[in-house]
């Protein structure tokens, strides 16, 4: 039963319900405000025809509700004053639990001669809300993550070349890059995709390795004044080191290969030593600085 209609029928059944709890209908009422604020977004973007864009041989180019997605987080940019100044070129960067982002980006960088910070997105979602569910190994709203992420993109990136680590991570994320390219398509903006990949094994094994060094340091740096290092609730428990890396492959991984269709598009087997992996990233990259 959609928002909607719970909101209807449980108006429907407060007469004859005196004991019905009174905070559950304000809840869904405040809830059918905004399936109604929606829809009157939904009808004006498509009565002024702002889809037009996203219509390729008479189709859009995205399901229905990923443009409607897109849309909405455009006009957020634009409502918040953010300059539209595209980069030259962006970088996606993603890979399953213990692929070794982190180290792997700095070597990305050095190959592709890109100086600019990365936009990491885990850094992007450290809020107390964006945590606990981080935390949970479970997803955050698209619409947020899409939003803060192509802010950051256009104010940082304007007309350089950026790495973005961590997005997309599901399907709708991936197409609001498809609909972001339609968007800016008179640019001569280049867009690549490396997504580093190991096996279970390894992954959970480098999780939990990289959980029990991180409480070790804490331990050691405990009675100094030296900051210490945040311990992923995922990096402790192999349950939820397996969730996180099971939720990659149903949920990000799929994801990702759509970028195939619109990127330059790399997967890199990121299981072995440093240089290894290292080496891999540059044999990919050579020529596309």
């Amino acid at each position: 039963m959609s928002g909607l209609l719970k909101v209807i029928f449980l108006v429907s059944i407060l007469p004859e319900n005196p004991f019905f709890e009174e905070k559950l209908i304000k809840d869904y009422m405040l809830g059918m405000g905004e399936y109604v604020k929606m829809a009157k977004i939904n009808m004006d973007f498509f009565r002024e025809k702002r889809y037009e864009p996203f219509i390729k041989n008479g189709q859009l180019i995205a399901p229905v509700d990923s443009v409607l997605l897109f849309s909405r987080v455009w006009n957020r940019l634009i409502e918040n004053g953010v300059k539209i100044v595209v980069p030259k070129k962006i970088v996606w960067i993603n890979g399953a639990p213990g692929s070794g982002k982190g180290t792997n980006t700095r070597n990305v960088m050095r190959a592709l001669d890109i100086s600019l910070r990365p936009i990491v997105v885990s850094d992007l979602l450290n809020t107390a809300e964006f945590k606990e569910k981080i935390n949970q190994g479970l997803l955050v709203d698209d619409a947020e993550v899409t939003f803060l992420v192509f802010k950051h993109i256009l104010e940082e990136g304007a007309g350089k070349s950026i790495i973005v680590d961590g997005y997309p991570r599901t399907t709708i994320q991936a197409e609001c890059i498809q609909l972001l390219q339609a968007q800016i398509k008179d640019t001569s903006l280049v867009m690549l995709s490396i997504v580093l990949l190991v096996d279970e094994r390894t992954s959970i094994q480098r999780q939990l390795t990289r959980g029990r060094e991180a409480e070790e340091y804490n331990i050691k740096v405990a009675d100094k004044e030296t900051e210490l290092v945040e311990v992923r609730t995922t990096d402790k428990d192999p349950k939820l080191a397996h969730r996180r890396y099971d939720e990659f492959f149903e949920k990000t991984y799929p994801a990702l290969r759509l970028l195939k269709k619109i990127t330059d598009y790399h997967e890199i087997e990121a299981k072995g030593s440093l240089i290894e992996v290292r080496d891999r990233i540059y044999v990919a990259l050579e020529g596309k600085k």
